[in-house]
């Protein structure tokens, strides 16, 4: 079913870009840490986050290198693409089921203040235009009514079992742990934060610049009060690491105590 649902939504006549949902690229979508066996559904078009479906399955699945870390790199947002496109309908765009899992209810519900906003801005009435025209053929398409997705999306990514999801020898390598490693610990530790078995003084940072973010959020958010408490217990440039972010699109909020696109 959700196989036929994918290629009866890629068979509309939409701007899929305004609904986060980019059809080209289907052909080289991969990242590091998408799934050896993964099926291409869309992308958002911003820091190779993308959504697929996985063999056998009919569950929707959030792939998003650089906000993730071991265990939620990729997680469950849909548990078919129906569903999917019914939090697609309520959220008015796919980015927001990529932002679930690190967001608690009232900052999702300030995403959706800020997303409501947006539709004030005159600059943007083509493009909402364009979004309203999308979200209307889904629905008739489909025959489907908005469902909020993040009390389910939570309690789905809650029991998410990630042994399911297989990888290349690149994701071994940018996360730095051994296959056999990860075999044997994926049940007991699959939301443990990143860790090195190094000692401090060897620690290096990542130089891919999403990784570095996965890596720097899970140790603000788990070991680190504030950024400059980071820097200082592991010898690293806060400004040549704030500009590296930069660069990716990511600014360091010292409320949230993360770094968030800008």
């Amino acid at each position: 079913m959700t196989r036929d649902d994918l290629r009866r939504f890629r068979a509309l006549d939409i701007d899929f870009d305004s609904i986060g949902l980019l059809q080209n690229g289907g052909e080289d979508f991969a990242y590091f840490c998408t799934p050896t066996d993964a099926e291409f559904v869309g992308r958002i078009g911003c820091d190779g986050v993308h959504f697929i479906l996985l063999p056998g399955d009919e569950r929707v699945f959030c792939v998003d290198p650089s906000m993730g870390e071991r265990g939620t790199y990729v997680l469950p947002v849909a548990s078919d693409f129906r569903e999917f496109l019914s939090f697609v309908l309520y959220c008015q765009d796919a980015n927001p089921l990529s932002q679930i899992y690190w967001m608690n209810r009232k900052q999702y519900q300030e995403l959706a203040a800020e997303d409501a906003a947006a539709r004030e801005n005159e600059y943007q009435s083509k493009f909402f235009e364009e979004k309203d025209k999308a979200l209307d053929a889904i629905v008739k398409e489909f025959n489907l009514t908005p469902a909020d997705p993040f009390k389910k999306v939570k309690a789905m990514q809650k029991k998410f079992d990630p042994a399911v999801l297989s990888f290349s020898e690149e994701y071994y390598d940018a996360v730095g742990y051994e296959r056999a490693e990860e075999t044997e610990t994926v049940h007991s530790t699959a939301f443990a934060p990143i860790t090195f078995s190094f000692e401090k003084e060897e620690l290096m940072l990542p130089q891919d610049p999403y990784i570095l973010l996965s890596f720097v959020n899970t140790k603000l958010r788990d070991e680190y009060s504030s950024l400059s408490a980071l820097c200082g217990a592991l010898d690293a440039d806060q400004r040549e690491l704030t500009e590296k972010l930069a660069g990716a699109g990511y600014a360091y909020d010292p409320a949230a105590n993360q770094f968030k696109p800008v």
